[in-house]
């Protein structure tokens, strides 16, 4: 996670910095772009093509000759792609998933309730039925079933979980889930988290982070007594018991394929 983390905001110190290229409200040419990470076209009339680049979002018309900022933000782009409908899709740092139609003349926020999540791959099913497959930057795949504005996991083979998880799930979203996200995927990415020095994140709980380097009496202990980093309250103080702390650490471990578990703990440094 800090790893992740300190990229991005490498990306943001990159692009705070560097002021030789301001908005466009001119096209520029294709050796004035900043370097572009993938391209997408869409047809229309005339055709769009879609360039992604670290310093924004930009659109050419005559078949890349010259090109505009085709969003008003110079934020990182981490993927760009046409689905088959001839919709297309972009994930903006900082702002999510964003979509144009082939009607539309700009792009519009579908989502951005990814947790830590950032979208690098996005394709769509063939049969046009709103479902969209993604992969974050963890390599894990997620799927959306309506068209992008909510994500999860792929199903497994039994989506069912004990009913100490189950409790747990009920606390988790009344207590957690507003800061650690749906399904443990941690606290969205925004300009302030990623431009203020020693942000204290709220970090996944998922297996993309290191909940699962501790032990369960760890996490119980973290839940009831709270985390000297500073924004991790002692929830013992709210009314929280210890059964239900470890309701709580059922559920996150629901979230846990069988690797991480079995991994869990001290013996994590060895068998990873």
């Amino acid at each position: 996670m800090k790893f992740n983390k300190t990229i991005l905001s490498l990306f943001l110190t990159i692009l705070l910095g560097l002021n030789t290229l301001a908005l466009h409200a001119k096209p520029v040419t294709i050796d004035m772009l900043p370097k572009v990470s993938a391209i997408a076209a869409q047809s229309g009339t005339p055709p769009r093509l879609h360039a992604a680049t670290q310093q924004g979002l930009y659109m050419s018309r005559d078949g890349g000759k010259n090109w505009l900022l085709s969003y008003p933000s110079q934020l990182p782009i981490t993927m760009i792609s046409v689905t088959a409908d001839n919709t297309a899709y972009t994930f903006v740092l900082g702002k999510g998933l964003l979509r144009m139609l082939k009607s539309d003349s700009s792009w519009r926020t579908v989502s951005n309730k990814f947790g830590a999540q950032i979208l690098t791959q996005l394709s769509a099913a063939p049969n046009n039925s709103g479902v969209l497959y993604g992969l974050n930057q963890f390599g894990k795949m997620i799927v959306s079933s309506d068209y992008g504005k909510t994500w999860g996991k792929l199903p497994t083979r039994s989506s069912l979980i004990s009913k100490t998880a189950a409790r747990g799930k009920a606390l988790y979203t009344s207590k957690c889930q507003s800061c650690h996200g749906i399904d443990g995927v941690g606290e969205t990415y925004t300009l302030e988290s990623l431009q203020t020095e020693n942000y204290l994140t709220a970090i996944p709980l998922d297996e993309s982070s290191h909940a699962w380097h501790h032990t369960d009496d760890a996490l119980v202990k973290t839940i009831l007594e709270g985390s000297p980093r500073g924004r991790m309250q002692a929830w013992k103080k709210q009314g929280l018991t210890e059964p239900d702390a470890r309701d709580l650490v059922a559920y996150i471990k629901s979230l846990w394929s069988k690797r991480i578990l079995d991994c869990q703990g001290p013996k994590h440094m060895q068998c990873m």
